[in-house]
């Protein structure tokens, strides 16, 4: 009989592991047990036999059997070994190891290949459950699970099987794609701002006025709403009756001559049942849109950071803070806080959850049942505050948690601001957003639209496989928003070169995608910075370390890159390349009252202004060098203030003499250090730059400033401190701060430190709009159109691009492919499926909460599906949700149930479909986890066994199963029962020898 890999243990180890190896037997060998009962089995059952049967499973001679690897005797290990020999593996999926050179057959070689890599990453995930398990060590271990899960996920796409369909998770005969392309409402609610509708509201004086502004059929009525004509208190209901009362008086005559009211847009009040509290609603109709302004408002700047916490079990989220008293003192008013969020790991933390729920004995599990049912109603947002005990039975309920996401490091980087008061905040996460369902291996760019009440509008992925950054943003006057950056994926199939490129997307204030660009070169290129002209096209700064044309030029290192796009199709107008022999970037472009161009430059580690002309990119003769700025200094920003022809750039130094060759003014003191500093130039004219000054922030600790925003020569920066500011208080380990500075001469005039205990807050971007306070904040609506119509298409609310696709094949024939058009909806990918599926699958598009769903099934008829993915860039399956594998016929899904499946007990049907269990994204970061995993991995590990029995055919099971002979009638039942007793005895066994903390070997 042959050993698993091998005719003897040289298969299993090497040749100082055989000289060695002396096993001492303290217990009993499952594997010797097992083949006795075997023999025993065999022997009883032989009369029950046939010539034929007896022939069929060879009895006398089985020296082509294989014994799978879990009936050999093995070493015993404790799980630190255990622990050392895996943490040593550098793959976990090897076909080519030695110990399964023996094996021929691509099936069973297949089972014992996962077996051992499943076996692999079993003991990381007991190790990981482990009380003693330091904490700072399951990071470790979940990086090389996360390796070897991988593997055994890409094995399973990739495996050519003959006889066995072996699924990660289930085996299933439909799939659902799990985003949905969202529904257009007709209802609005504003924030919850009082307890009583019948109370007045805080805040008002009673002579606020704003406007009502609704369009139909383009054209725009605007229905002017004075507080002062409220009757009696100035209250929710009473405010809704007389805003009712204003657009029911705009009448119009219809054909008949009959007089109508011309909108169905009404106002009403609504109440939170969570919370009690009430807000004004807008109820409105699909055929108006509905848009809010205030006469008198106040500016506001908002300043976006990305806040991350010491503690390193919690994720980077980002923050949108509203300051105001930007004539006064500045003050901190509003922060919305968001985050990306991991699906599959939350789906796991509910599973996890839900296990801890089954494990507990049922009378706790009841009593913990009516604990939740009475603290539900004190559960405020994700966590409550109240603390229920129930020491009589050893359960406690403590800040009662009612929502499992886990959000994904988020860090937002800019933020912009329209015209309506519309906030823009761009930035990069490893996390998906509503359907946008994040696929990147690294991080993907973000933008979320949000209200002027922190309500999410829209969110917007780039949609790349690898890994992108965005660092310039930028708001065109039609409120068209253009983010820059750089990404070493494909953006459209245009992009053929594969290197690191920069690119700009445009996108409508709907959230529709209006262009995107890449600069498709073989040296790597990046985009930080961009600006829009009077015409609204699109200069970009950056780098190149390459000539991006045969006449761009190239000085070596990385040079400075200019690009002018047309605002109406992205396509490349302009471009100059520029530079030193060492290395130079464009960190800050703004667009003066000629169209022409500010350009702030690192040159060879100088800060360095350029006005370049926007007619002739190249020359670049009018310049102005500030100086070194010190090791690890940089340009963070540029702002010009086209009324009084002044620029201002910003950032960090090391040089506490950034003043031009003391042509320029210095105020305040550098402290050491990296120091923040603004720099203020004069344009002379049209051509000439003048050193003006240049003001540093700066404290004992590190300080930065990352954005400057200039309204008619008073200046806004914005930035992060590691320290004190004067007069401030310090709060986290990094402060963000905001501070105003006198464009003229350069004093700072007033800051304000904020942040959060045990925390460091990264401030990315600075914006400035006249849309802030009025009188609509304090009746908790936005300013601006309300409820915005959306296209509801893949490639809108999906991260998919036009030009993804995905290949079908019908019971493994020809593949075909599935390819996304530009306005694909859920129905054109359903008719292409139904056409590439030769009318052999079922596509049904249904309508949801959430919009429409895609789904995909077998028929009853024995046909099988195979959903293939795209390549890289370009898979759709993973964008839109879809898990790639296949589909079994829907009769093979629903026939034996796992206790009824007849392994090897049909010699013309040897195999079959097996899932793993192992569905959603599974880690081992947390003890509880890893315990829930550890038990998924068990049953992973007897599924392969199953697996590996089903392909050998087994006659004596047949008999036991069909409880009959076809040559002898009915077998006894005392044999039946014996022979039972048997076969669960070994069952057993062979199961205790599946697992590696189990051996009877030391």
């Amino acid at each position: 009989m042959a050993f698993f890999g091998g005719t003897s243990f040289g298969g299993l180890f090497g040749p100082a592991q055989q000289q060695t190896f002396r096993p001492q037997i303290v217990g009993i060998d499952t594997s010797l047990i097992a083949l006795s009962v075997d023999a025993k089995i065999t022997q009883r059952q032989l009369s029950l036999l046939t010539p034929e049967q007896r022939s069929a499973y060879n009895f006398s001679d089985r020296g082509d059997a294989v014994i799978p690897p879990w009936q050999l005797p093995e070493e015993s290990k404790t799980l630190n070994q255990q622990i050392r020999e895996v943490r040593q593996l550098t793959k976990f999926i090897d076909l080519k190891a030695n110990d399964l050179d023996g094996v021929d057959d691509a099936d069973k070689k297949a089972t014992f290949a996962l077996y051992k890599a499943l076996n692999n990453l079993r003991v990381l995930a007991e190790y990981a459950s482990q009380n003693s398990t330091s904490a700072s060590s399951l990071s470790r271990l979940n990086d090389q699970f996360q390796q070897g899960l991988a593997e055994v996920r890409d094995f399973l796409s990739t495996a050519d099987l003959q006889k066995l369909d072996l699924f990660l998770g289930d085996k299933q005969y439909k799939t659902e794609a799990t985003t949905r392309l969202g529904k257009n409402g007709t209802e609005s609610n504003g924030t919850l701002i009082t307890n009583d509708p019948n109370a007045a509201i805080t805040g008002l004086v009673g002579n606020e006025v704003f406007t009502v502004s609704i369009t139909k059929s383009g054209v725009t009525d605007d229905i002017q709403i004075d507080l002062s004509g409220v009757t009696g208190t100035l209250s929710l209901n009473n405010i809704k009756d007389y805003i009712n009362t204003q657009i029911e008086a705009l009448t119009a005559i219809d054909d008949q001559g009959a007089e109508y009211i011309k909108h169905g847009t009404r106002f009403d009040v609504r109440r939170d049942g969570e919370s009690g509290r009430y807000s004004l609603q807008i109820d409105g109709t699909i055929t108006e849109e509905v848009q809010l302004s205030a006469a008198v408002t106040t500016p506001t700047l908002y300043v976006a950071s990305a806040v991350s916490q010491l503690d390193d079990d919690f994720a980077v989220t980002s923050r949108i803070t509203e300051i105001n008293g930007l004539d006064a003192t500045l003050t901190v008013d509003d922060t919305t806080s968001f985050a990306g969020i991991d699906y599959e790991a939350t789906a796991v933390k509910e599973q996890v959850a839900e296990q801890k729920e089954d494990d507990l004995d049922p009378k706790i599990a009841g009593l913990r049942d009516k604990l939740l049912a009475d603290a539900k109603a004190d559960v405020t947002g994700t966590t409550g505050s109240d603390t229920v005990d129930a020491t009589d039975n050893e359960l406690s309920i403590t800040n009662v948690n009612t929502d499992y996401q886990v959000n994904s490091d988020t860090k937002a980087s800019r933020v912009a601001v329209d015209s309506e008061g519309g906030i823009y905040v761009v930035g990069t996460s490893e996390g998906s957003f509503g359907h946008q369902l994040n696929t990147a291996s690294g991080e993907d760019v973000f933008l979320t639209k949000f209200d002027t009440e922190g309500n999410v509008v829209f969110s917007r992925l780039l949609g790349v496989a690898g890994d992108a950054d965005a660092y310039g943003i930028t708001v065109d006057s039609e409120d068209n928003v253009i983010v820059v950056g750089k990404t070493d994926s494909a953006l459209s199939t245009s992009d053929v070169i594969d290197s690191t490129d920069a690119f700009v997307t445009k996108i409508s204030k709907r959230g529709d995608e209006v262009f995107r660009y890449q600069l498709d070169t073989f040296g790597e290129s990046a985009a930080y910075s961009v600006a829009v002209d009077s015409n609204n096209d699109i200069f970009v700064g950056g780098y190149t370390k390459s000539a991006i044309s045969s006449t761009s030029g190239f000085s070596g290192g990385q040079d400075a890159l200019v690009l002018k796009l047309s605002g109406a199709d992205g396509s490349l107008q302009d471009s100059a390349v520029f530079g030193t022999a060492g290395n130079d970037v464009v960190k800050g472009i703004a667009v003066d009252g000629n169209d022409n161009l500010v350009v702030a430059t690192e040159q060879s580690g100088n800060a360095v202004v350029y006005r370049l002309d926007s007619t002739n990119l190249a020359d670049t003769s009018n310049s102005l060098d500030f100086g070194s700025l010190g090791t690890g200094g940089s340009i963070q920003s540029i702002a010009i203030d086209n009324l009084n022809n002044d620029v201002y750039i910003a950032g960090v130094t090391t040089n506490a003499s950034l003043d031009a060759g003391g042509t320029a003014s210095v105020v305040g003191t550098a402290a050491g250090g990296f120091e923040g500093f603004v720099s203020a130039l004069s344009m002379n004219g049209q051509t000439n730059l003048k050193a003006e000054s240049t003001t540093y922030l700066s404290t004992s600790g590190t300080d930065r400033i990352n954005d400057v925003v200039v309204v008619d020569q008073v200046v806004y920066v914005a930035g992060s401190t590691a320290g004190t500011l004067s007069g401030e208080t310090s709060r986290g380990s990094v402060d963000a701060f905001v501070a105003r500075v006198d464009g003229k001469t350069g004093a700072l005039q007033d800051m304000e430190q904020y942040g959060e205990g045990l925390s460091k807050s990264a401030v990315g971007g600075l914006a400035f709009t006249t849309k802030g306070n009025s009188v609509l904040e304090t009746l908790g609506l936005p300013t601006g159109t309300i409820a915005i119509d959306q296209t509801l298409d893949v490639q809108t609310q999906t991260s998919a691009k036009v030009g993804d696709y995905f290949y079908i094949s019908i019971d493994g024939g020809t593949k075909k492919k599935i390819t996304l058009s530009e306005g694909d909806t859920f129905d054109d990918l359903k008719r292409k499926l139904r056409i590439a599926g030769f009318g052999k699958i079922s596509v049904d598009v249904s309508s949801t909460a959430e919009g429409d769903k895609l789904k995909i099934s077998t028929l009853d008829d024995g046909v099988s599906v195979d959903l293939l993915p795209g390549n890289g860039d370009r898979d759709l399956l993973e964008r839109i949700g879809l898990e790639p594998g296949k589909l079994l016929p829907k009769n093979e899904v629903f026939g034996l149930g796992e206790d009824e499946e007849k392994d090897g007990t049909d010699p013309d049907n040897l195999g079959g479909a097996f899932g793993l269990g192992l569905k959603g994204e599974l880690h081992i970061k947390d003890k509880a986890t890893a315990k829930y995993v550890l038990g998924l991995f068990d049953g992973a590990i007897s599924s392969v066994q199953r697996a590996f029995r089903s392909l050998e055919y087994n006659p004596l099971k047949a008999l036991i199963q069909e409880g009959k002979s076809s040559t002898q009638g009915q077998v006894p039942a005392h044999l039946q029962a014996q022979l039972a007793n048997f076969q669960t005895g070994l069952a057993r066994l062979q199961s205790g020898a599946s697992s590696p903390s189990l051996s009877l070997f030391v």
